[in-house]
């Protein structure tokens, strides 16, 4: 039996990390009873999601990149739940002072999420064959919209951690649907232009 990679074991241990913080902040303040009762359904949903996701199927070989993308989405999610409960935890306990480092770490998350996903967008190619479209064409509209959204995560990220929380805002306000805009821009584009050769 061959042993798994340590990428299994991180979905989970952030669920059980993500439970105790859940149950220390239920403790300190029970007068959040609601608040605590929809994060802990939030994580049963998670979990079963693992549960589903970790099954050896016969197909495994079919339902791989699903796994690995439920995991990666289990991951980003409990990380920022952590990072959020923790900063709650540690603002009751009187650890922390700064209301807004919730806040502004979620969103650095939230901005880092965004940019390894556009990382991504350009690996995670069709095959050439099956497409309707100018290969060249599809290529180019996917790295640019990989750019695009790597470019746009960080500089999320970057104003998160770096501006006033209402210019934050106003960046993320402007950034993100500046960013949609020019990929449906692009796909639309890429939709009307007639193959190069068929």
């Amino acid at each position: 039996m061959a042993a798994k990679p340590i990428w299994n074991y991180i979905p989970p241990v952030l669920i059980g990390l993500n439970i105790l913080l859940v149950a220390a902040l239920w403790h300190l303040r029970p007068q959040s009873a609601g608040s605590w009762i929809v994060i802990v359904l939030f994580l049963i949903e998670m979990t079963l999601a693992l549960v589903f996701v970790s099954r050896k199927p016969k197909e495994v070989a079919a339902r791989g990149h699903a796994g690995g993308s439920v995991r990666s989405g289990i991951v980003t999610a409990g990380l920022i739940l952590v990072i959020s409960l923790g900063a709650k935890l540690a603002m009751a306990l009187g650890a922390v002072h700064y209301g807004d480092f919730a806040l502004r770490a979620t969103m650095a998350i939230v901005g880092a999420f965004l940019a390894v996903t556009g990382n991504a967008i350009p690996k995670n190619l069709k095959p050439l064959a099956a497409m309707h479209c100018d290969p060249a064409r599809v290529q180019a509209v996917q790295r640019l919209a990989g750019w695009i959204w790597v470019l746009a995560g960080l500089a999320v990220a970057i104003a998160w951690l770096t501006l006033p929380i209402n210019l934050a805002e106003a960046m993320c306000f402007l950034l993100l649907p500046s960013a949609i805009l020019v990929m449906v821009g692009q796909a639309v584009w890429l939709r009307r232009a007639r193959p190069s050769a068929l």
